[in-house]
């Protein structure tokens, strides 16, 4: 009877690769890939962006043809027009804060930031770190002014300008996407039942639609607390804070630790110690209640990945497509994972990433025999 060792040997031989040849050459066509993915940003991203609000928004699609009985191109209109009111919602809101906060910052709050300064560089003085603390903690009043913000102001308004054609391409590509959603179900159910993974895709896709569906609702409540904890605080900008939450909150991990940071530094500014102990521990409540609590409950785990390369994959494409990228990072990943399930050589991948391994062990090992054979 042969062996698994002899087969592997005999595989190797045939082939010309070893097993350490071919991990090598995975990870670096692994790096090519992703440094190719980063040089096509401007051309993949709004595909990838499309793709994605196409996938969250055929829940409404679907909600308006079956419930509401609308017309298939009706509800895709209704549904593109949503989209393109959140959008624009979205940069209105942004353009409104940014002038509120250029008339915050030149009344007295300069003058408080600079007092904080120095009393905290007088704290470190008294430790005996002054010396250490001023090659790294510079006076933000060097850097925080006025005419700083109104420039600020200027470019991130001709940014939103620039962003207006990429926004339109992304809504007409998604408009094609959802209105021929049907055409590409009927396509997909028309593949042999017996077609490897064909159940999976489906599963995904759906799990993928809950997840941003229960993340939303999730990042809503992590908003509005925030928004609430912000303006009992007497925080300034404290919409502009909640609106972050609110967005960040959609990034695993990095997200909603990111958020609490400014808050906490403006808590100290314009307040007190104790002020900032209990933003602090307000932003910790709520990320702990909705991250730990109540996420889980409603999600559970959706995909089956760990944790450490949820973190991973947010840095990862983070680095590859920037915010969009950490935004999709988690779908990304489910898909990828998806793939890696169904390829007889990188279906170790999946294993080792999965976060229930000892329920794949049984498929690992039929992987295995199906390999050799």
């Amino acid at each position: 009877m042969e062996t698994s060792g002899e087969t592997d040997t005999q595989k190797e031989k045939q082939t010309g690769w070893g097993e350490g040849a071919r991990f090598l050459l995975t990870a670096a066509c692994t790096i090519i890939v992703l440094f190719g993915l980063r040089e096509a940003k401007d051309m993949l991203l709004p595909i990838v962006m499309a793709v994605f609000l196409a996938v969250i928004s055929y829940s409404i699609t679907d909600i308006l043809r079956r419930w509401l009985h609308f017309p298939h191109w009706l509800a895709v209109f209704f549904t593109v027009v949503a989209d393109a009111g959140i959008i624009y919602g979205a940069a209105s809101i942004v353009r409104i804060l940014a002038a509120d906060m250029q008339n915050t910052l030149s009344g007295p709050f300069m003058q408080q930031m600079h007092q904080k300064y120095l009393f905290l560089m007088q704290l470190l003085e008294d430790w005996g770190y002054s010396s250490d603390a001023q090659q790294f903690i510079q006076n933000p009043t060097d850097y925080i002014s006025p005419s700083l913000i109104i420039s600020f102001s200027q470019k991130l308004g001709g940014q939103v300008i620039s962003m207006t054609s990429v926004t339109v391409l992304v809504l007409v590509l998604m408009t094609f996407l959802l209105g021929e959603a049907p055409l590409f179900m009927k396509n997909f159910r028309s593949l042999p039942n017996s077609m490897q993974g064909k159940g999976k895709v489906v599963d995904a896709l759906k799990s993928i639609q809950r997840y941003l569906f229960i993340k939303t609702i999730a990042s809503a409540c992590t908003g509005l607390l925030a928004w609430c904890l912000c303006h009992i605080m007497e925080v300034p900008f404290a919409f502009l804070w909640g609106l972050v939450a609110y967005l960040l909150n959609y990034i695993p991990t990095i997200g909603s630790i990111v958020a609490a940071i400014p808050p906490i530094l403006l808590a100290f500014i314009m307040g007190d110690v104790s002020d900032v102990v209990i933003v602090s521990a307000g932003y910790v409540a709520i990320n702990f209640a909705i991250g730990n609590g109540i996420e889980p409950l409603f999600l559970g785990k959706e995909f089956g990945i760990a944790t450490s390369v949820v973190l991973l994959s947010v840095i990862v494409w983070g680095w590859v497509w920037g915010p969009c990228g950490m935004l999709m990072a988690v779908p990304i990943t489910v898909m990828l994972k998806l793939a890696f399930e169904n390829s007889r050589d990188l279906y170790w991948v999946a294993v080792i990433i999965d976060d229930h391994p000892n329920t794949d062990e049984k498929d690992l090992n039929n992987k295995e025999i199906t390999t050799n054979t």
